[in-house]
């Protein structure tokens, strides 16, 4: 990733409802800027599914981010698991293992190799 979505982070989840939910909490929050990506639909199928979405962060809005993830991996509970992408650096959060992986999730957002 280069020039002005350098520090974006590619968020996925084991279930579409559980994306929908990230989605739907990071839209029009200041400093953050969440983009959707949908799934192809296949035949028979009514609209097409969120794949994924990347969010780049100004600022102090990285801990507004690391907010809303704990929130919602909390409140899920231990059915959610969100994965992290940014170039090769890869993380996976589940509700057990939250508090840990929040650092390591601000990093994916960190300028710095």
């Amino acid at each position: 990733m280069t020039g002005e979505n350098s520090g974006a982070v590619e968020i996925r989840a084991g279930h579409p409802d559980d994306l929908d939910a990230v989605y739907d909490e990071l839209r029009g929050v200041p400093g953050l800027r969440a983009q959707a990506a949908s799934a192809p639909a296949t035949p028979g199928e009514q609209g097409s599914a969120l794949e994924f979405i990347t969010v780049a962060c100004s600022g102090g809005a990285i801990t507004i981010l690391l907010q809303i993830v704990k929130s919602l991996v909390e409140s899920r509970g231990p059915q959610i698991t969100l994965k992290f992408r940014r170039g090769q650096d890869r993380l996976e959060v589940t509700a057990d293992t939250v508090d840990e992986i929040l650092p390591l999730i601000e990093q994916l957002f960190d300028d710095e190799p």
